[in-house]
């Protein structure tokens, strides 16, 4: 829903703005350029702009992939 994307978006401290509408009702969104690194247990690892190369990135998400544990199940140990 847009309230969950609101929701997201400040969550993740994005920003986004939509513009005008153009005679056929299409607009362009203006937004930050990144991309989030997020476990399977749906926890922020790592955040990617655009100055990083695709070299790091990959070398980030390779450690963050060989190091991860995953989270105990919950009332267990």
């Amino acid at each position: 829903t847009p309230e969950q994307v609101r929701a997201a978006a400040a969550a993740f401290r994005v920003y986004v703005s939509a513009g005008p509408r153009d005679a056929d009702g299409d607009y362009v969104v203006d937004h930050s350029v990144l991309t989030f690194l997020v476990d399977p247990d749906g926890i922020f690892r790592d955040c990617y702009g655009r100055c990083r190369t695709a070299e790091e990135v990959a070398r980030s998400v390779r450690e963050h992939m060989d190091s991860y544990q995953p989270l105990p199940p919950e009332g267990g140990e």
